[in-house]
């Protein structure tokens, strides 16, 4: 391969990175998500595996991620009251660690391709991605699984494996693939596990629609997008939300009978005031109104989000995932005081899933549990995961406030990330952000996002759904998954007599 192939290959490799990860969103363009999930960890493997050089490959992941994410060093300069050279650094380090990981992923799948040939590499490949993404330490969470998202009827395996188990299969077979490229196999053998892999998803896809579902819920929704400068504490915030919310309801004709309607404001609708205290008013706003009133606020250390509804005591759940160094310095509390003391930093306090961790929305159609993500816990599926097996939900809500990354391609990469929540747990995920964009991620795969960033909007609709019970929800899927993958690796890399491929 001559220096401008060379170059050429490592081109196509950050290409792939921004073309399946970028979140491309327009309907013509959502095949190449897809398409480019499979291609990158293909032509990843396939470089190691013949020959070139691993810090050339190294090089392209940190210039793909570095596409993805160059709007960190600006934000985390911002969010944080950083000079702009530290904000950068910290950028550059986002950029060289998440690289690392999956430089380390490929060269392990190298290693058991060379010891013992492509079905030990493919496992290796698939272990090495449910470790890094289940254990490897993420500022911004994420799975490469989550590039199927742009196809339904591909992304409804998630409701069997999970997004990172798809991440597993993606990356199998990829090393598979290229390491039959390298051994110059024929085609047949070459497109096996593509072929295997689309296989699995179709067949999944199909067996989605025998899952067991609920009750037919229906539920008329508004969502206020108000477009408020990030993280200030404005005078009147309340009543500003109350003028659009009023407005949106006139608009819409709701409340309608026979039908309960869910208002959602997002993350820092209403801030300079502490919602842990009783405020027996707000009550009031939403019964005057006719409807139940979810909406995210502050209180002491703590990110909230507060609920009300008529008959119902106040909901009041704290976030229980601060995101490291945004909101929350990591590590022990004695390093965690220098590190706020040192930086003039406020670390925000976790809360904790009870089973008073979900609202509980009265309808016609009886009690609806509510469970709301706020910000970046909708990246994490552990934590819905968690969240539904202590309290319980037919229905996901996630509150943002998106107005930290400006008009930067953050929030499309933060909906790019949730969507496939809502397959995962079979419910559908309304996202209520604070300046754009707004929309709701379907049990089926299927979503809708709304607008532009930085801009106001408010958004009703009527959403009916049949919440599903899927394998993805249960607590031992990857777990077993890991233990699975473990075991076959050793089986394939330790059994005896066999040949090593390449000296």
């Amino acid at each position: 391969m001559t220096r401008w192939r060379s170059a050429l290959a490592m081109a196509a490799l950050v290409g792939l990175i921004l073309l399946g990860y970028g979140f491309p969103g327009s309907s013509p363009l959502r095949f190449l998500e897809a398409v480019c999930a499979l291609a990158f960890p293909v032509l990843l493997f396939a470089l190691l595996f013949r020959g070139r050089p691993w810090g050339w490959v190294y090089l392209a992941l940190f210039l793909g991620f570095l596409g993805l994410f160059h709007w960190v060093p600006h934000t985390v300069a911002v969010k944080g009251n950083l000079p702009e050279a530290l904000g950068l650094l910290s950028g550059g380090l986002l950029f060289a660690y998440e690289a690392l990981g999956l430089m380390a992923v490929a060269l392990a799948a190298r290693w058991a391709w060379r010891r013992s040939g492509p079905p030990a590499a493919a496992c290796a490949a698939a272990l090495g991605v449910l470790l890094w993404e289940g254990y490897g330490f993420h500022i911004y969470p994420w799975s490469l699984g989550a590039a199927l998202g742009g196809v339904p009827w591909l992304v409804r395996g998630a409701a069997f494996l999970g997004a990172q188990g798809l991440a597993a299969l993606l990356w199998g077979c990829g090393a598979w693939t290229a390491a039959a490229l390298a051994e110059g196999a024929r085609p047949r053998r070459i497109l096996a596990g593509p072929l295997a892999l689309l296989a699995f998803l179709v067949l999944a896809g199909q067996l989605w629609w025998l899952l067991p579902r609920g009750p037919l819920r229906t539920l008329d929704v508004v969502m206020i997008q108000p477009n408020f400068p990030s993280g200030v504490r404005l005078p009147g915030m309340e009543e500003a939300m109350w003028v659009r919310s009023d407005r949106a309801l006139r608009d819409s004709g709701l409340p309608q009978p026979g039908v309960a309607t869910l208002l959602l404001w997002p993350e820092s609708a209403i801030l300079g005031r502490d919602d842990w205290e009783p405020r027996p008013r707000l009550a009031l706003e939403a019964r005057r109104r006719g409807i139940a009133w979810l909406f995210g606020t502050e209180g002491g250390l703590n990110n909230l989000v507060r609920g009300e509804a008529e008959g119902q005591p106040p909901f009041i759940q704290a976030k229980t995932d601060p995101m490291p160094f945004g909101e929350r310095m990591p590590g022990p509390p004695a390093l965690r005081e220098v590190l706020d003391r040192t930086l003039g930093f406020v670390s925000q306090e976790p809360g904790r899933l009870t089973a008073a961790s979900s609202f509980i929305l009265p309808t016609p159609q009886g009690p609806l549990r509510v469970h709301p993500l706020i910000c970046s816990e909708a990246l994490s599926a552990q934590r819905v995961q968690e969240g539904l097996r202590v309290a319980g939900g037919e229905l996901l809500t996630n509150h943002t406030n998106d107005g930290w990354f400006e008009e930067s391609m953050a929030t499309d990469l933060h909906a790019a990330q949730i969507r496939l929540r809502a397959v995962e747990a079979g419910l559908p995920l309304l996202r209520a952000t604070l300046t754009g964009k707004s929309g709701v991620f379907r049990e089926d795969g299927t979503w809708s996002l709304w607008g532009q960033p930085m801009t106001e909007a408010a958004h009703a609709f009527r959403l009916t759904w049949r919440p599903i019970a899927t394998p993805a929800r249960t607590p031992w899927l990857l777990p077993g998954l890991q233990l699975a993958l473990a075991l076959a690796c050793a089986a394939l890399l330790f059994r005896r007599n066999r040949a090593i491929l390449v000296p």
